[in-house]
C-alpha cells in the first residue's frame, strides 16, 4: 500500500527504528497530513477518531451486568467494598462467614468505573430508581431467554427490585467508561503509527482496523477487566516507548506513569503482573541500553516506585475483603467451589496443553477464532530478517516476550476451560494491541487488494462478534439469516413483556444503523467545528 516516507527510511538503522527515525517520520508526516485529508489537521483527526469509536462502540453496548458492575454500584451507591445487596445473583460474589459478601476479583476496574458512576447518580436515581416489590406483588420475569443462569440471574433481579437499576448500571459503565477508554487507545494507535514513519492515511486505516477488526470492538460492550489491562498495558507501553523521543525532561516522570499504569494493571486483574513485570523488565531494558547496566538500574527504579500505590492499595483491599493482604481470593474461597472441577486445589496449577492450545485455537475462546487478522504477526518475523520492519526490533522482542508470558500464565489457570467459552475470548485479550502492532507492519506491506481484502473480513467477523455476543457460529447465522442485531436491543426483545410490549414481536436496527452513518459522516466532513467563524487572514493584510 503507501510506501515508507523516503525520509524516515533513510533514518532507520538496521533492524531497528529509533529516535532519528521517528524524528524524520514526524517531521514528514506533519507536513503531508493536511495535503492528505484536505488541510485536517492532525489533532482534528484525532477527534474524529475518537468520536467515530466511541459512538459505535456506544451502539454496540451491552446490559449485560458482568461481576465488575456490582461493586462498581456497591462503593458509589453505598461507599463500600462489600456486596452484600447481591449475594446470590453472581457465582464471583462470595459470602465469608462473619465478613459478609465481597467480589472475588480485583477492584481496578469496578473503582475506576464507580468515579463516573457516581458522577451520574442523580441521574441514575430519577432515571432508574432501585423499586422492590411491594409486599404480596407479584413479580413478572418473563424473558425469552433460555439459559438457565441468566433465567435466574434476571428473576432474582425482578425479586430485588434492581432489575432496572441494574441494567442502567451496566450500560453506563460500558458507554462511558469502557467505550471512550477503548477509543482512546485507537488514537494512540494512530499516533504511534504516525511516529514510525506510516503515513496519516495508513495509520487511520490501521487504527480503524485496530479499532474495529480485533477484539477491542466486542470487549468494548461491556465493562471489561481483561480489556482495561490490555489498554492499561498499552498506554504504559507508550509512555515508556515513545518513538518520537520529545521532552527528555519528562522522562523520569513517564516512567512512574508507566509504572502507575503497570501496578493498576496488577489492581484489575492478576494476569496485570505479566504486564507490569513484562513493562518493567522494558523499562529497564531501555535505561541500560541508553545509560548502561548499573544507571539504567538505578533510573529504572522509578517505575516501581510509580507502581508501589495501586499494588498496595491491592494488598490493603484484600485485608479488609478478605482477612488476609497476601493472598487471593481464590485462597479464601469456600472449599466447594474448586472440589473435584480442577485437578489444582485452588483452579491454578501447571500448565494445560489443552488451555495453551485453547487460548488461541478453540472455536469458543480461541483468540485466532476471534482475531485471523493477528495471525499476520507471525510474518512480521521475515521482515525483520529482511530489515523491512518499522517496528523497531526491540518493540518486536517486547510484543513476543509479553505474548508468550501471559499465554504461559494463563495456560496455568485451570478453570480458562471451564468458564472462558461461557462469553468468548477474555483471558488473552491484552495482547491484541502488541501483536496488532506487528500484524499492521506486515499489512502496511502487503498488496493492497490483500490488504484491504483481510481489513473488510476482520471488520465483518468482529462486527458480527458484536452485534450478537454469541459463539461464533451462532453469530455468523444469526446476523446473516436472520438480520443485524444489537445487543441492547436484542435483550430488550427478549424481556418486552416487562419494558417494551410493542417490541415483542421484534425490531430491527436498521434505522439506528442510518442515523449512526449519517452522524459519522457528518463528523469527517465537518471542518475544523472548533476554530473561529471568521477565517483568518493573512498576516500582511492586519498590518
Amino acid at each position: 500500500m503507501d510506501s515508507i516516507p523516503e525520509l524516515a527510511g533513510a533514518a532507520r538503522g538496521p533492524g531497528g527504528g529509533g529516535v532519528t527515525m521517528a524524528m524524520a517520520a514526524q517531521v514528514a508526516n506533519a507536513a503531508g497530513t493536511r495535503a492528505e485529508f484536505s488541510g485536517m489537521s492532525a489533532r482534528g483527526i484525532q477527534v474524529r477518531l475518537f468520536l467515530t469509536c466511541w459512538i459505535v462502540y456506544a451502539l454496540h453496548f451491552s446490559p449485560f451486568v458482568t461481576r465488575e458492575a456490582f461493586l462498581m454500584m456497591s462503593v458509589a451507591e453505598r461507599g463500600t467494598a462489600r456486596v452484600d445487596e447481591y449475594a446470590g445473583m453472581h457465582s464471583d460474589l462470595v459470602t465469608f462467614p462473619g465478613r459478609g459478601t465481597y467480589m472475588t476479583n480485583n477492584p481496578g476496574a469496578s473503582l475506576a468505573a464507580a468515579v463516573l458512576y457516581w458522577l451520574a447518580q442523580p441521574v441514575m436515581n430519577r432515571i432508574a430508581p432501585v423499586r422492590p416489590p411491594k409486599p404480596g406483588e407479584a413479580v413478572s420475569a418473563q424473558t425469552k431467554e433460555e439459559r438457565a443462569n441468566r433465567v435466574r440471574f434476571y428473576r432474582l433481579a425482578r425479586e430485588r427490585g434492581l432489575d432496572v437499576r441494574m441494567g442502567a448500571a451496566a450500560s453506563f459503565a460500558a458507554v462511558f467508561f469502557m467505550a471512550p477508554l477503548a477509543a482512546l487507545s485507537a488514537v494512540l494507535m494512530w499516533r504511534l503509527f504516525g511516529h514510525l514513519g506510516f503515513t496519516s492515511r495508513m495509520s487511520l486505516w490501521l487504527a480503524l482496523l485496530y479499532a474495529f477488526g480485533t477484539p477491542v470492538f466486542l470487549r468494548a460492550g461491556t465493562l471489561s477487566l481483561n480489556l482495561l489491562v490490555g489498554l492499561l498495558g498499552l498506554a504504559a507501553f507508550a509512555l515508556l516507548w515513545w518513538p518520537a523521543g520529545t521532552r527528555p525532561e519528562w522522562e523520569k516522570w513517564r516512567i512512574i506513569g508507566a509504572g502507575f499504569l503497570g501496578g493498576y494493571a496488577v489492581l484489575t486483574d492478576y494476569s496485570g503482573a505479566v504486564s507490569a513485570a513484562a513493562l518493567g523488565l522494558y523499562a529497564f531494558a531501555l535505561q541500560a541500553r541508553k545509560r548502561k547496566l548499573w544507571p539504567g538500574f538505578r533510573f529504572s527504579l522509578w517505575y516501581l516506585a510509580g507502581a508501589a500505590a495501586p499494588v498496595a492499595f491491592l494488598l490493603y483491599w484484600q485485608w479488609i475483603s478478605y482477612g488476609n493482604p497476601w493472598l487471593p481470593a481464590q485462597f479464601h474461597m469456600p472449599v466447594d467451589t474448586f472440589k473435584g472441577l480442577y485437578a489444582s486445589e485452588h483452579g491454578v496449577g501447571w500448565p494445560l496443553p489443552e488451555i495453551m492450545w485453547g487460548l488461541w485455537f478453540d472455536p469458543m475462546y480461541g483468540l485466532l477464532v476471534y482475531a485471523p487478522v493477528l495471525a499476520l504477526a507471525l510474518y512480521h518475523v521475515v521482515l525483520v530478517w529482511r530489515r523491512e520492519n518499522r517496528v523497531p526490533l526491540d518493540v518486536t522482542m517486547f510484543c513476543w516476550a509479553f505474548t508468550a508470558a501471559l499465554w504461559l500464565f494463563l495456560s496455568c489457570i485451570h478453570y480458562t476451560i471451564r468458564y472462558q467459552w461461557i462469553d468468548g475470548v477474555r483471558y488473552i485479550v491484552p495482547v491484541v494491541p502488541f501483536l496488532f502492532l506487528l500484524a499492521a507492519d506486515v499489512l502496511a506491506r502487503a498488496p493492497r487488494a490483500v490488504a484491504w481484502s483481510v481489513g473488510v473480513l476482520a471488520v465483518v467477523e468482529s462486527w458480527t462478534l458484536a452485534m450478537v455476543r454469541e459463539h461464533p457460529m451462532d453469530c455468523f447465522h444469526r446476523v446473516f439469516m436472520e438480520g443485524p442485531e444489537l445487543p441492547w436491543l436484542t435483550i430488550l426483545i427478549k424481556t418486552a413483556p416487562q419494558y417494551a410490549p410493542q417490541l415483542a414481536q421484534g425490531a430491527s436496527p436498521f434505522g439506528l444503523f442510518l442515523v449512526t452513518g449519517v452522524v459519522i459522516w457528518a463528523i469527517w466532513r465537518a471542518r475544523a467545528p472548533w476554530d473561529s467563524m471568521e477565517p483568518q487572514r493573512n498576516a500582511d493584510q492586519n498590518r
